[in-house]
């Protein structure tokens, strides 16, 4: 008789819910399924872009995560403040201690705004706060004169389009308040060009769109400070002025992986994984989606974004299947036809005006990575929002 088996998932994004559904369609009732989550619900993070727009509230867009429970997946509402790697067990803040065969780590990148000195005190927006985001939207239409300034503090970030989708949008809101002609919009990164891992053709695409709007972009600014006076400093010792500051707040991994042995080798902020297989170093331990590094050369990494975590999920949850159902728990996987992770995916870049531009991407392509936007238009932007849809369907509702 087979040994039934228990997958544990951490995390319940975009990584952790399409290996829970994928795997409960696939694996025998018998074999348990469980997701920890911190939070109660699932959101997906583009829907921050709506509510600054107007078109959707924070309220119509949290789906419970205790739906998963109506599929046959365990979920469990806690937060994960150990990881023993060598006893397979996880330990959660309520004093759970769950033990697992498979384990898939899908905690995502934690916002760490306290790292810019004066950031979160002097009140800067954080863009990835949906609470924010509604009060930020109200201060937007509010303001009648001055200058609106989105810096991106850091890098790596969730989503690299985002700060030029805020920007974008932003613009939009002004025109329809009628207060645009009397605001200037200001875009900082400390990148030398818009999108380093989409290259350079599509990188000054999304530099032209912003000049055709008017927006400044200044590149290789990287945010030191946020004073008391709304005043930014930047590691050149530029000086700027805003009465509107809008942030892409630093990223890190959680503490609870920094206290583990995933990332303690020394070389790695972020979770290290087989760059195919997403496993790490330790048997029957896969890593998935913003909490790892996959490195594609010297200067460039994988975007950390949620169509890259579903592509993971899809790649490590067959593995998974495949060792469970067939009993071959062979730590390598190496047999013929094992699944692999293509590096490829897609986004959309959101404009305003219900318009949006669509991005194809393959960072595997063995040339080198190559990256393709499509102009804005009313057909990528209803894509867009039936991607959302669609995979609320496929994983909660």
């Amino acid at each position: 008789m087979a040994t039934l088996k228990h997958v544990l998932i951490l995390g319940a994004g975009f990584g952790g819910l399409a290996s829970a559904n994928l795997l409960r369609k696939s694996l025998p009732p018998e074999n348990q399924i469980t997701v920890i989550d911190k939070s109660q619900y699932f959101m997906m993070g583009l829907v921050n872009l709506w509510i600054l727009s107007g078109s959707r509230s924070l309220e119509d867009s949290q789906v419970a995560l205790n739906n998963l429970e109506n599929r046959g997946i365990r979920f469990l509402n806690d937060k994960i403040i150990d990881i023993d790697l060598c006893q397979n067990s996880v330990t959660t803040k309520t004093n759970r201690k769950l033990e697992y065969d498979y384990l898939i780590v899908a905690l995502g990148a934690e916002i760490a705004p306290e790292r810019i000195n004066g950031l979160e005190v002097n009140g800067g927006f954080n863009i990835y706060d949906a609470q924010q985001v509604r009060n930020l939207r109200e201060k937007i239409l509010s303001l009648k004169s001055g200058r609106i300034v989105i810096c991106v503090a850091d890098i790596p970030y969730k989503c690299p389009p985002a700060p030029y989708e805020v920007s974008l949008l932003i613009n939009d809101v002004l025109i329809k308040n009628r207060t645009r002609n009397a605001i200037d919009l200001d875009l900082y990164v400390p990148t030398p060009i818009s999108l380093p891992a989409a290259g350079a053709k599509i990188s000054q695409d999304v530099v032209d769109l912003l000049s055709d709007n008017r927006i400044n972009f200044h590149p290789l600014n990287k945010l030191r400070e946020v004073s008391d006076k709304k005043t930014i400093e930047f590691e050149t010792g530029n000086r700027v002025n805003y009465d509107l500051l809008i942030a892409i707040p630093p990223h890190q991994v959680p503490q609870v992986i920094k206290n583990s042995d995933l990332v303690r080798d020394g070389d790695h902020a972020w979770i290290n994984v087989d760059r195919f297989t997403l496993r790490t170093k330790y048997k029957n331990v896969f890593a998935i989606g913003d909490v790892t590094e996959i490195r594609l050369d010297q200067t460039i990494t994988l975007p950390k974004a949620g169509i890259f975590a579903e592509g993971e999920a899809k790649v490590v949850s067959q593995q998974i299947i495949n060792e469970i159902t067939s009993n071959n728990n062979n730590p390598d996987n190496s047999k013929p036809g094992t699944s692999k992770f293509d590096g490829k995916g897609f986004c959309f870049m959101e404009i305003g005006n219900k318009k949006a531009g669509y991005v194809d991407a393959d960072f595997y392509n063995e040339a080198g990575p190559t990256a393709r936007l499509d102009p804005p238009s009313e057909e990528s932007y209803q894509k867009k929002l039936d991607f959302e849809r669609s995979r609320l369907n496929e994983w909660l509702l």
